[in-house]
């Protein structure tokens, strides 16, 4: 690849990544203010509920986001071949999976579902009417999130960042409005508040479907009729749909161990910790979006110096921005947590320090996923990882069966995330040549070691030293992210890497606030 072909390609991945970060960013304060309007507006044991007999929505999202990157891989490599007449076979193809896709999970849902709903989880007799309407809100919103997945993945595959951001900020206000009217409708607020991300579901829905045909020409649907495409299609959406599942069900299986064992209200601490790992996930996906479409494309072009060079600045670059956000936030926790809900218990406070580890932990398997998926080697590595994954449940039943506290779950949730990491590694090293544990370990496990090690130390210091106040929290806000990013410039990066962010800041962010 030329100079200014890779210079171009770099530019557009910090471009699409600014517009990301600002979604980001104002979609979480959105949210995080929703939670606290959701969180006071059902009180305590209601939210325990919804998180429990509503986890479905989670596993929606997580579920449908899974598979649009599936199919966006097979969008994205048509495009890096130059083969646009192959798109429209990909997405015919794409929607009539995701239609049948549905149909079987809503007979499941209404029959097995329905048994597990009223024979297994604890919910108080008088919550039994409404935790059933929440259950079937979920189910419909599970529905339009799959329909949706083809046209998702078309934007995604185009880099269209500014619509996807758009779309999303639009979700993001009709969930707001829903968690809103909870201050001022009377009617039984569980009910209200799960209709209310029922008519979200379906307005978003028609809203992809609409941008999709109106942008893109493949987006028409035709009788697909190639049997090898959909075969294709199938065998790669299913190991990458057990690895969602695998995933999701860590935290929705242990939602319901939480339910058994301990009641509505541990739960209810569960799901606040919950939405923190939403607005950390939110933060990883705008940086992995950026990068993905660029490193399947590399893959397809067989452009693989270039890919090494994405693989190596997207896992830096997840690392130590969640780093940078992490330590200054589970420091002032109890703080944060206080102006964030007006009241957090011990348990709330202790679940949302602990789960931010889990949450750097498993961000870090992106770059290896994406790199899998291009190879097309989407079994051998789904496989082994997420066997491992599922071993989450068991060994949660395990600890709590032997009356370990509640915290034990993050316990159980961040030993297995680490050892199916190992796996990651195995897999990528055995499938791509390009892959170097050693260079791993050594660009980036042993700085990463030393640039945590020091920054825990400089917040510690902050925090047993300085008298707590809310100047204090703010200050330790400021500085510990600036201490991070100062000590990744001078340790975390290589020579090549630290130029080249140079140069993007001077080509790219110096120009425009002159320009202002």
């Amino acid at each position: 690849m030329s100079p200014t072909g890779s210079h171009h390609k770099s530019m557009r991945i910090v471009s699409n990544t600014i517009v990301l970060f600002v979604r980001m960013s104002l979609l979480t304060i959105v949210n995080l203010y929703a939670v606290r309007l959701i969180f006071n507006g059902l009180g305590e044991e209601d939210y325990g509920i919804f998180n429990t007999v509503a986890g479905v929505v989670t596993a929606a999202s997580m579920f449908s986001g899974v598979i649009a990157l599936s199919i966006q891989r097979f969008y994205s490599y048509a495009m890096g071949q130059n083969n646009p007449q192959k798109l429209q076979h990909i997405f015919s193809a794409s929607m009539d999976i995701m239609v049948v896709l549905a149909i079987i999970l809503l007979i499941l849902l209404e029959s097995i579902g329905l048994w597990f709903f009223y024979s297994q989880l604890v919910i108080p007799p008088d919550r039994l009417n409404a935790a059933w309407w929440i259950y079937q809100c979920s189910i419909l919103i599970l529905v339009c999130s799959m329909l949706q997945i083809p046209y998702t993945a078309a934007i995604f595959s185009h880099e269209d960042m500014g619509v996807y951001a758009s779309i999303s900020m639009t979700e993001c206000l009709l969930k707001f409005l829903a968690a809103y009217s909870l201050v001022w409708i009377t009617i039984d607020h569980l009910v209200i508040y799960g209709v209310g991300l029922s008519a979200t579901a379906v307005i978003i829905a028609l809203i992809y479907a609409i941008t999709g045909q109106r942008r893109y020409k493949e987006c028409h649907y035709q009788k697909e009729k190639d049997r090898e495409l959909y075969r294709q299609l199938l065998k790669f959406s299913g190991w990458t749909l057990f690895g969602s599942l695998a995933s999701t069900g860590m935290l929705q299986g242990n939602t319901i161990l939480l339910n058994v064992y301990f009641g509505p209200i541990v739960v209810a601490a569960f799901g606040i910790a919950q939405q923190i790992n939403n607005a950390f996930n939110a933060l990883t996906n705008s940086m992995v979006l950026a990068f993905r479409p660029p490193m399947i494309k590399a893959y397809a072009e067989r452009q693989y110096n270039y890919l090494n060079q994405l693989f190596s600045a997207s896992n830096k670059f997840i690392f130590y921005t969640l780093l940078a956000i992490a330590i200054p936030i589970m420091l002032n926790m109890d703080t944060i947590l206080a102006l964030w809900l007006g009241n957090a218990s011990p348990d709330i406070v202790f679940f949302s320090q602990a789960i931010i580890v889990y949450i750097v932990c498993i961000a870090m398997h992106n770059p290896i996923t994406i790199i899998m998926q291009a190879s097309g080697h989407i079994k051998e590595y789904h496989l082994p990882v997420e066997s491992i994954t599922l071993m989450c449940f068991p060994l949660s039943w395990i600890l709590f069966h032997f009356s370990l506290p509640a915290y034990s779950v993050f316990i159980s949730m961040t030993v297995v995330c680490l050892i199916a990491h190992i796996v990651r590694l195995w897999c990528l090293g055995h499938f791509y040549d390009g892959f170097s544990v050693k260079d791993y370990i050594l660009t980036l496990v042993i700085p990463a070691i030393v640039i945590v090690a020091l920054n825990c130390t400089i917040a510690l210091a902050i925090h047993t030293y300085m008298e707590k106040t809310l100047w204090t929290v703010i200050l330790s806000c400021i500085c510990i992210p600036a201490f991070v990013f100062f000590s990744v410039f001078m340790l975390g990066i290589d020579k090549r890497e630290r130029l080249m962010l140079v140069t993007m800041i001077k080509s790219s962010i110096i120009p425009r606030v002159c320009r202002k």
